[in-house]
């Protein structure tokens, strides 16, 4: 597995989760609990977003889109 981001805004967390179920994309979320510890986008208090190995690649491009303000929840 890879990390493909670690952020502690659960607005970006739940907008990225959404698009990659939409592409079959599996994923883990490591330190969920942690973050809502403490709101706000801390590096030390971050939710991260796993992915195989075998996905990285397609589920990179996904993030970029939604960082980039391209993709829309429908």
């Amino acid at each position: 597995m890879k990390e493909l981001v670690a952020t502690g805004d659960p607005v970006f967390l739940s907008a990225l989760k959404y698009h990659l179920e939409c592409e079959d994309i599996a994923f883990d979320l490591f330190d969920g609990y942690v973050a809502s510890l403490f709101p706000g986008d801390m590096a030390v208090a971050s939710s991260r977003i796993m992915v195989a190995d075998e996905d990285f690649y397609r589920a990179q491009r996904i993030l970029k889109q939604l960082q980039d303000g391209e993709m829309a929840c429908e």
